[in-house]
């Protein structure tokens, strides 16, 4: 009986923990593409719930890799349209493709500002600037920010109407989402409504701005993994907590294209204002 007893409650415990684990996988997904910061939510879970792998890069990199498949998937006919009418005119002068054959070099110099920044500060920004104070006052920011966008008119550019000062602002903007706390996406897609793109359109280049940032970030996750030989391998919680984050990052980016559309980002605004106090009130109890 006494050995029944300690099966049953080492089962309790691994199943406890697998929630754990799908928690975080989908916390992860929800967060990547709302407007309320996925590396601040993390980051505070990591404070409340205690996992074994809270500094694992493995389980790191497979959350973040889980939300970049769902947006490529979300977004995989324009991707392919893109990268078709890029080439289709710088190889044969289709002037029908010109558009898109600018719009993704509009895109790669958005990507520029956040991966010089990330690249030369990632560690600095990681080993000072992660802790729940931080994260709290930036979550506060972020809140002020979309309530200021949420009251300016809708904008009208489309494509063809952008140019390389829209791409460089939302791109500078996009850089000082590297602070764990301020939202990638409300940064970016904020950026862009103040620069007069219309809704699809901002929302549209966000996102796809999102996808090489992540490969990018996801690339030197990798190579530090490669140098901690201490990292755990991939288990099946792990693999269980990646799909949740595919399947949430698809839930959550469907329900912020309807919000946005109706002009409701003050809701994200009040929410990212509650969790910012929060985050600031634990870090004096933690």
């Amino acid at each position: 009986m006494r050995i029944s007893l300690v099966k049953g409650v080492t089962t309790l415990e691994n199943f406890i923990n697998l929630l754990k684990y799908i928690f975080f996988g989908a916390v992860q997904g929800i967060t990547e593409t709302l407007p309320i910061s996925s590396s601040g939510h993390l980051l505070l879970l990591n404070k409340i719930i205690k996992l074994e792998e809270n500094n694992d890069l493995t389980f790191e990199i497979l959350l973040h890799f889980g939300s970049l498949i769902a947006i490529v998937i979300f977004y995989r006919k324009t991707i392919i349209e893109l990268i078709n009418n890029f080439f289709i005119y710088l190889f044969k002068k289709d002037k029908s493709k010109q558009t898109d054959f600018k719009y993704v070099w509009l895109l790669a110099l958005a990507t520029i500002p956040a991966s010089l920044l990330g690249f030369l500060f990632n560690d600095k920004i990681e080993e000072h600037l992660t802790s729940l104070l931080t994260v709290g006052i930036s979550l506060i920011v972020t809140a002020v920010v979309l309530y200021l966008i949420s009251k300016m008119p809708k904008g009208h550019k489309e494509k063809a109407d952008m140019n390389w000062k829209d791409a460089l602002f939302i791109g500078l903007v996009q850089a000082v989402a590297i602070i764990p706390g301020i939202s990638r996406s409300g940064s970016t897609v904020s950026a862009s409504l103040s620069r007069k793109l219309s809704i699809d359109n901002a929302l549209r280049f966000s996102f796809l701005l999102f996808i090489p940032i992540s490969i990018g970030a996801t690339i030197l996750k990798i190579i530090d993994y490669v140098k901690t030989p201490e990292t755990s391998i991939i288990t099946i919680p792990y693999i269980i907590a990646f799909l949740t984050s595919i399947v949430f990052t698809l839930i959550s980016l469907n329900i912020f294209i309807e919000i946005i559309k109706r002009s409701k980002l003050s809701y994200f605004s009040i929410y990212c204002l509650l969790v910012g106090i929060l985050s600031i009130s634990l870090n004096f109890i933690i």
